[in-house]
C-alpha cells in the first residue's frame, strides 16, 4: 500500500504519465514484423492489467502486445466497484503504488453505503473508505475510465487498437523452428494518410509465443480454443441496467454515497461520480423472453456486432421504469427524466460454469475470458487482477513457455471457483427465487466474506523494467 510519506509524489508522478501519453495507441491494422512474446487479446482492464504484468516480469527486451477490437478507447460500459481484494492484487501488481494511485486518482472514493428497502425507508448505514489498508477502501469509477488510467501505464505502441482476432492456429505455427501460435486479425487500415473516411478492411497474421485470451464474457479466443460451444456462457437468470446522467442533481445525494435499494429479488443504485450520476438496476428476467432484451455488449452505432435482440433508446427506458415500478419513483422517474438514454446499456447476465478448462497448449484465459460470474459479489475486477498478478509470477518463474500459462492455471482455479460457484448459487436465489438470505447487501456469512477479503499475493519483482522506469 502507499506510505503517506510519498502519496503526494506517488500522484505527480501518474500526472506526468497521463500527459506523456499521448499518442501511445496503434489505431490502423498493423503487421506484425517480429514474433511476439506474449499476446494479449482484448485491451479492457483485464487485458492492460495482463499487460502491465508481463512487461514488469519480462522486461524491455520482451515483446507484450494488446490487440483490441474497437478502433478507439469508447466511454462504454458500466461503474466498476473497486474494494479491498481489487487494490490488494494491484498492490502486488506494482508495489511501488503507482498503478494503484492511477486507478484512484480516475475514480471516485466511496465513503458510505445507504442501504434502503424498496420502498425507500433506510435500513443501514455503513461506512467505507475509512482506515489505512487496502480492505478498508472502496473506489466507484467508470468502466472506461479504469481502461483509459492502465492503458496509459504501458509503454508506447503496446496496445493496438482496431484489430479483432478472426483466427488462432498453434498446429502450424513455426518460425526457425521454434513454436508459436499464428493470430489472424481483421480491421481497418488507413495506411499513411490516417484520414477518416480512407480505411479499408484487411486482414494480418502476427505470431506469438503466448497467447493471453482476454476478452471478455463472450471471448472469441475461448470459441477458437475450445469451440463454438464455448462462445457462450450461461444465463444466470437475471437481467441488467446500467446508465450515466449527466448536468442533473438529485435531491439529497452527496458526493462519495451511494443508496442502494433493495427487495423483491431486485436492486437499484444511485450514486454520484464525479460531473455525473450512475444508476444501475438488477432484476430477474424470463428466460423465455430473453430474446427481447438489447443483447448488444454496447449501446450505439460504433457497434456493429449483435449477439440479440435490436431496441431503442426509449424501449430500453420503457423496460428500466417497467421492471423497477415498485421502487422508489424519485428514482425511476428521474432516470426517465434526465438519462441521456444513449448510454444506456442493458444486457443479461451471465456466467460460465466453474471447472471449465482455461486454456491448452500456448494458449490460456483471463478474467471474464476464462471466469466470467454473476456481479453480485463485485468480484469480477479484482479477481482478474489477482490473475494478472499470478500470470506474472508464472512468467517470472518458467519464462515465455507453455508450462508458465499451465502454473498460471494450477494456482488460480481454486480460489476462483470457489467464489463463482458462491456468486452463481447467490444470483439464483435472490434474482430467480427472490430470496432476501441471499440479498447480496445483506449477506452475514463472514466465513465467506474473510475468504474473499483476506488474500494477499507476493510482489512482482521487476526485471529490467519497473514502473519507476516509467517516468
Amino acid at each position: 500500500m502507499i506510505m503517506s510519506g510519498h502519496f503526494a509524489t506517488v500522484f505527480a508522478l501518474v500526472n506526468h504519465l497521463l500527459l506523456q501519453r499521448t499518442s501511445m495507441h496503434v489505431a490502423a491494422l498493423s503487421p506484425c514484423q517480429e514474433i511476439i512474446d506474449v499476446a494479449i487479446i482484448g485491451g479492457g482492464p483485464a487485458g492492460l492489467a495482463a499487460a502491465l504484468a508481463a512487461k514488469r516480469v519480462l522486461g524491455d527486451g520482451a515483446s507484450v502486445v494488446v490487440f483490441e477490437r474497437s478502433p478507439e478507447f469508447l466511454e462504454i460500459g458500466g461503474q466498476v466497484g473497486l474494494f479491498g481484494p481489487a487494490f490488494n492484487a494491484l498492490d502486488a501488481l506494482d508495489p511501488s503504488g503507482i498503478v494503484n494511485a492511477a486507478v484512484e486518482e480516475a475514480g471516485n472514493v466511496r465513503k458510505k453505503l445507504r442501504m434502503l428497502n424498496d420502498k425507500g425507508v433506510l435500513e443501514n448505514e455503513m461506512d467505507v473508505g475509512v482506515g489505512a489498508d487496502s480492505n478498508s477502501k472502496q473506489v466507484a469509477i467508470p468502466w472506461f475510465a479504469l481502461q483509459r488510467a492502465l492503458a496509459n501505464l504501458l509503454p508506447s505502441g503496446v496496445v493496438r487498437l482496431g484489430h479483432e482476432l478472426t483466427t488462432m492456429d498453434e498446429e502450424a505455427c513455426s518460425i526457425d523452428g521454434e513454436d508459436c501460435v499464428a493470430l489472424t486479425f481483421k480491421g481497418k487500415n488507413d495506411g499513411e494518410s490516417n484520414e477518416v473516411g480512407t480505411c479499408s478492411e484487411t486482414e494480418t497474421t502476427c505470431h506469438a509465443r503466448l497467447v493471453i485470451g482476454a476478452d471478455g464474457n463472450l471471448s472469441q479466443t475461448r470459441a477458437l480454443l475450445f469451440g463454438e460451444k464455448e462462445k457462450f456462457p450461461s444465463y444466470a437468470g437475471s437481467a441488467i441496467w446500467r446508465m450515466f446522467v449527466y448536468g442533473a442533481e438529485f435531491e439529497g445525494l452527496e458526493p462519495a454515497i451511494m443508496n442502494v435499494y433493495t427487495g423483491d429479488g431486485k436492486v437499484l443504485a444511485i450514486q454520484r461520480m464525479g460531473d455525473r450520476l450512475y444508476i444501475v438496476g438488477q432484476a430477474g428476467w424470463p428466460e423465455d423472453e430473453l430474446s427481447v432484451l438489447d443483447r448488444r455488449r454496447y449501446v450505439g452505432e460504433e457497434d456493429g456486432n449483435d449477439s440479440g435482440g435490436r431496441s431503442t433508446n426509449a424501449e430500453r427506458l420503457e423496460r428500466f421504469a417497467k421492471t423497477f415500478a415498485g421502487f422508489p419513483q424519485d428514482v425511476v422517474k428521474f432516470a426517465v427524466d434526465h438519462c441521456e438514454t444513449a448510454s444506456i446499456l442493458e444486457h443479461p447476465i451471465y456466467y460460465r460454469e466453474p471447472d471449465r478448462p482455461w486454456g491448452k497448449g500456448r494458449v490460456t484465459l483471463l478474467g471474464d475470458a476464462a471466469h466470467c460470474i454473476p456481479p453480485n459479489m463485485g468480484m469480477g475486477t479484482p479477481l482478474a487482477f489477482e490473475d494478472a498478478v499470478s500470470l506474472g509470477h508464472a512468467l517470472a518463474k518458467h519464462g515465455v513457455k507453455s508450462e508458465a500459462l499451465r502454473s498460471f492455471e494450477a494456482d488460480r482455479m481454486e480460489r476462483v471457483n470457489t467464489i463463482a460457484k458462491f456468486a452463481i448459487e447467490q444470483t439464483g436465489q435472490y434474482y430467480k427465487e427472490k430470496d432476501d438470505n441471499a440479498n447480496p447487501f445483506k449477506l452475514s456469512k463472514v466465513s465467506q466474506f474473510e475468504y474473499i477479503m483476506n488474500f494477499q499475493q507476493d510482489p512482482i519483482i521487476p526485471t529490467d523494467y519497473g514502473m519507476s522506469k516509467e517516468v
